[in-house]
């Protein structure tokens, strides 16, 4: 079956007979019926849009504002999201309670979406296969109806895991729906019973899911054996964490259930039973993945994993690809979803501006922005040594070159053209002011040998950009490396610091403003912080997308990887770091940053090799054009246990919160960091920073806009209104923002067994603690 092709159908079929009487009354009705589910056809039909599941997140707002908020190292545009305000942050929440209940499921575009409509499709095609009634290949191949069932289960699973992600214990049910119930007596699971669940099912997949050798790549995106023991390490991992929070100091009663008054029980959520030996079935099932499965292979370039030239998508055949989610072409297909993947948009910057040289979107680039989040001051400051770290610059797009929409029409993708020359009429640059002309020409030009440039003087009044000239660039410094106003102006391109120095007075990434037709640094604005601004920091180009259906669209077609093998490195390290096997652990780290590191022979971005503090320490010849890596970083890359011993420079480097005491505690926190610079930008991140429990610490000690705590962080002069980069942490954020709350008007339809509406006491016993 090819995945994409049926998933439509798929949706359609079970939409209209999922909910309300009304729906039968649809037109599909007269040649579709339930019982076509479990044709051969119609049950690989129903099997394939299950697979939705792995999608959800990807197509509207939802999951970017339920996974990049309540993270440490992601800020949300939404500045009352972002500054955890209570308007936001509570059960009728816009942003907090409505985003995670659409994840849940909603009713739009006549479509059923979300993970409970996934989990009822999921159920469905169980009991089809498990009650002996599907018909054809399912009957009569016993190999392929276990192989079926297991993706089934996989998909139901991964909805289950998702659900116990952000709301904790959760109503699962494990029958299909074709009718409204009863009664709305939706009984919370306890997360042990839910995981005991998952790893069953998942247990039962891996032993009946084909290898991703045996499915081949016609079939990416499906299940495979390998994609099961990924999940499988992954929730013996968190049940291992979570142990420890079992007790009635977190909630959890002697039955299991939780007790919600308990302002702790955010963390006894985190419970989710024990096993015998769950850190030892982690390191079994990875080691099946990274040793036994002969598929699976680390890309030997971070880069090539998210490389998406335009017409090819080679990137997504990649072998560290575990499991991704399929998107096709066009990129607006109804093949897609309600809206496709739109992270393309969700994770952009606003590049565009006819004074720096990017008079129009263009393809290669990226479509319309539509920012949800970006990555913040401690998601970037986490990449310590931004010269050895190749993740940094591969990772986040650090410099913007002159660039024209290569099309003729706005939906016929194009290789961008180049900008105009500098001294063409059509040319719209900013223009050099006598005194930024003064300083290039005396300090900069000398050892300025950029290919574009061509050594040509700044002369006042004329153009700064030109043909493939540098448009604009960041460099994020701290403010005792402050650039010096002066030097950023009379850059050849015009540069985005985070941090900004004139005379006595250090700014926080100031915007700049015009000063006819040049520009300035304005000294009383900032970007960053509560004023997500773009093009204020750098933004990830992993989803940048240039085979969209129009050169501003919001839509992609790219895939998008959910389980990678470099997690599975780190899962396996994690575990044996647990055991108190640091050796082990290491050395899987190392594996993947010594991937991570700069080569010799790769090129480094022109603003690391220039501005970026530290430059000094390269050679001479790796700071000027084309700026090639001569000295292979590997070495530069690789860990030991003084990076987690609380005292050395690199574990300081690390910014653990002073709540992590011990020599443990440290380690996990040193596999969140590194999580978080392999991972940057990618969905994986909240899962680790949620179940290992640090979630909460984490927030109060990096995320400034969040934090309510004083005194962390460094003060600058450019503070609007009194407010903005005081020192102080600017929100509100509280520990039980860990857990999303129930949506208001879905907890006052709840009832029990006998259709009785809840009480307040009833209401407030379900919904999580502190909503």
């Amino acid at each position: 079956m090819n995945l994409v092709k049926y998933i439509a159908v798929s949706l359609t079929a079970f939409n209209l007979f999922a909910c309300t009487d009304s729906f039968l009354e649809e037109k599909m009705v007269s040649t579709i019926t339930q019982d076509y589910f479990e044709t051969e056809i119609g049950l690989e039909q129903l099997i394939v849009g299950t697979y939705d599941a792995l999608r959800v997140t990807k197509q509207y707002q939802q999951g970017p504002y339920c996974f990049f908020a309540a993270v440490d190292n992601m800020t949300c545009k939404n500045a009352n999201m972002a500054l955890y305000s209570a308007s936001m942050w509570q059960s009728n929440g816009k942003y907090t309670a409505q985003m995670a209940d659409g994840l849940a499921g909603e009713f739009t575009s006549n479509q059923l979406l979300g993970f409970y409509p996934c989990i009822n499709n999921c159920n469905r095609a169980i009991n089809s296969i498990r009650s002996g009634k599907a018909q054809g290949k399912f009957a009569s191949d016993a190999v392929y109806a276990a192989q079926s069932l297991s993706e089934v289960l996989f998909n139901r699973a991964y909805c289950i895991y998702m659900l116990n992600t952000l709301f904790g214990d959760v109503y699962v049910p494990l029958e299909h729906t074709i009718s409204l119930p009863n009664n709305y007596n939706y009984r919370r699971e306890t997360s042990a019973n839910l995981y005991s669940l998952m790893i069953s099912d998942l247990r039962y997949a891996f032993e009946n899911l084909p290898t991703a050798t045996e499915l081949g790549t016609n079939n990416l995106g499906r299940a495979t054996k390998g994609a099961a023991a990924h999940f499988l390490s992954k929730l013996y991992l968190h049940r291992a964490q979570g142990s420890k929070y079992g007790t009635a100091e977190y909630g959890r009663k002697e039955n299991g259930t939780i007790d919600n008054t308990n302002e702790k029980s955010y963390l006894g959520m985190l419970y989710k039973g024990q096993g015998i030996a769950d850190l030892d079935s982690c390191i079994y099932y990875t080691n099946y993945v990274i040793d036994q499965d002969g598929y699976y292979a680390l890309e030997p370039d971070y880069a090539k994993m998210f490389e998406h030239k335009l017409d090819d998508y080679s990137n997504e055949n990649s072998r560290e690809f575990i499991l991704s989610c399929v998107f096709g072409t066009p990129a607006n297909s109804g093949d897609n979803g309600r809206y496709g993947n739109r992270l393309n948009a969700f994770l952009s910057t606003k590049y565009v501006n006819a004074a720096w040289g990017i008079p129009k979107y263009t393809w290669e680039y990226g479509g319309k922005d539509d920012v949800m989040a970006v990555t913040n001051d401690f998601g970037l400051d986490l990449f310590t040594n931004k010269f050895a770290d190749s993740r940094y610059q591969k990772s986040f797009i650090l410099e913007f070159t002159t660039a024209l929409n290569g099309s003729d029409n706005s939906s016929t993708p194009a290789v961008d053209k180049d900008y105009y020359a500098y001294n063409d009429p059509n040319n719209a640059t900013y223009t050099w002011t006598q005194n930024m002309a003064n300083y290039f020409n005396q300090n900069i030009l000398p050892s300025y040998k950029r290919q574009s440039w061509k050594g040509r003087k700044a002369i006042a009044g004329e153009h700064k950009m030109g043909t493939q000239d540098l448009a604009f660039a960041y460099v994020e410094n701290t403010k005792e490396t402050a650039l010096e106003m002066k030097i950023a102006l009379a850059q050849p391109y015009v540069v985005f610091a985070r941090w900004i120095k004139d005379d006595n007075k250090y700014y926080y990434r100031p915007t700049i403003k015009s000063d006819g037709s040049s520009y300035s640094y304005n000294s009383g604005e900032y970007m960053g912080l509560d004023k997500v601004q773009t093009p204020g920091s750098p933004v990830t180009g992993k989803y940048v997308d240039p085979n969209r259906n129009s050169y501003d669209s919001y839509y992609s077609s790219r895939d998008v990887p959910l389980f990678r093998l470099a997690e599975t490195y780190l899962i396996r390290a994690t575990a044996y770091g647990l055991k108190g096997d640091f050796a082990l652990a290491i050395d899987d780290i190392n594996k993947i940053r010594e991937r991570a590191a700069f080569k010799a022979g790769e090129s480094r971005a022109e603003v690391l090799a220039r501005l970026q503090p530290g430059h000094e320490d390269l050679i001479k010849e790796e700071q000027q054009w084309p700026y090639t890596v001569i000295t292979d970083m590997t070495s530069a890359m690789r860990i030991d246990e003084s990076y987690w011993d609380g005292g050395s420079k690199y574990s300081l480097a690390e910014q653990y919160p002073p709540t992590a005491v011990s020599v443990d505690d440290r380690f996990v926190n040193f596999i969140l960091n590194e999580i978080a610079r392999e991972m940057n930008s990618e969905f994986i991140y909240y899962e680790w920073l949620h179940h290992s429990g640090w979630q909460a610490d984490r927030i109060i000690y990096h995320d400034q806009t969040g934090s309510d705590m004083q005194g962390l962080w460094d003060s600058a002069d450019n503070i609007v209104s009194g407010n903005g980069p005081t020192g102080n942490g600017l929100g509100n954020f509280k520990p039980w923002f860990t857990l999303k709350p129930f949506r208001q008007n879905i907890i006052d339809l709840l009832t029990d067994e006998n259709g009785v509406l809840l009480t307040g006491e009833g209401k407030k016993a379900y919904q999580n603690y502190g909503y």
